[in-house]
């Protein structure tokens, strides 16, 4: 609305400046070329409010509503505008003719059709262009929240994919457990299970998590599988302290030791070292999960869910800075992450 007011005063200017500048102007003139302005901003406003409530509709509606208020505002403009013409300065006025201006009813019609067409115009595609502006930012909005919202429901499905995978295994160590005869561990492994899916669940899908808590939930599961494998599986955790506050994707470790122990404690008859370790590389965070057990974990991610799911979420969050490699070891097998170096202070700050 201020810059239609500025866009009227401007035009009404072009009209006094030369009079001011030759023969003056008298206080009826000035009023005319005053109502004239405000008329111009009321009629303008129709254009407006024509095109906003057109906003929603197809292209071809829109621009009949953004043509058909144009006309229409500048048709009513043009009627109301030579009554008061004619009412202040035509024939028969208080202030009689002025000379120099047009007198006649349809030449002051025509006169001012043209004069006001083009402001008219001007004021239409301006309005046009600010609510197309306004719909592609609405637009983006919609996607963006769109593509946010496909990202946590695909964040999730790769999740509760993962999850009834472990479950599986879990019920099966405490089954094995009980057929042994060990039921105080097959009770044990249920509580540790209890906790363990407590904390695993507990965060939404793609939530980000210190590094430290999901090494504490690397280290319940390992502690559930250690009741099933005893002595055939040892453990190690090298992660610096200074490392502990990075954050990483929930859940993320855990199928990548539950790859390893499946893969290479279960299939080994010695004993097998699961090694989990974290450094930093620059501006990136690398976990590494490696065991020296038997060498018959596949060396694709796309080979296990596990792996495929981790390699997935990667790509879901950081795209090519996230990702998942593979490979055989002699014995053994490694897996290595490597997605961007963030603590909590830095991301609330981006």
């Amino acid at each position: 609305m201020l810059w239609c007011i500025v866009l009227w005063v401007v035009n009404q200017s072009f009209y006094l400046a030369p009079m001011l500048t030759t023969r003056g102007i008298d206080r009826l003139t000035a009023l005319y070329f005053v109502g004239c302005a405000a008329l111009g901003v009321i009629f303008c406003f129709s254009i407006f409010l024509g095109q906003w409530k057109a906003r929603g509709l197809p292209k071809a509606p829109r621009v009949a509503a953004a043509i058909g208020s144009t006309l229409a505002s500048l048709i009513g403009h043009t009627i109301t505008d030579s009554m008061l013409f004619m009412a202040m300065m035509g024939p028969g006025s208080p202030g009689g003719a002025k000379p120099g201006f047009v007198s006649d009813w349809d030449l002051v019609l025509l006169t001012n059709f043209t004069s006001l067409a083009a402001v008219h115009v001007i004021f239409a595609c301006a309005v046009a262009l600010t609510l197309a502006s306004i719909q592609a930012e609405e637009r983006e909005r919609t996607l963006a929240a769109a593509r946010a919202a496909a990202q946590e429901a695909q964040l999730a499905a790769l999740r509760f994919q993962i999850n009834p995978h472990f479950l599986f295994n879990a019920l099966n160590a405490v089954t094995s457990l009980v057929g042994a005869g060990r039921n105080p561990e097959a009770v044990a492994v249920v509580s540790r299970l209890s906790s363990f899916f407590r904390a695993s669940l507990s965060a939404p899908a793609g939530a980000m998590l210190p590094l430290q808590e999901e090494l504490d939930v690397v280290g319940s599961y390992l502690e559930i599988e250690a009741a099933r494998f005893g002595e055939r599986l040892a453990v190690e955790i090298d992660a610096p302290e200074a490392l502990y506050p990075a954050l990483i994707p929930h859940f993320l470790l855990q199928p990548l030791v539950e790859n390893a122990v499946k893969h290479g404690v279960a299939a080994s008859k010695r004993r097998v070292t699961v090694r989990v370790s974290a450094y930093a590389d620059g501006r990136s965070l690398v976990l590494t999960v490696r065991d020296d057990g038997a060498a018959v974990t596949p060396a694709a991610p796309g080979a296990g869910i596990g792996l495929a799911n981790v390699a997935a979420r990667l790509e879901t969050l950081f795209g090519a800075d996230g990702r998942l490699t593979t490979q055989p070891m002699t014995p053994g097998f490694e897996a290595q992450v490597r997605l961007p170096l963030m603590f909590e202070d830095a991301r609330r700050a981006a």
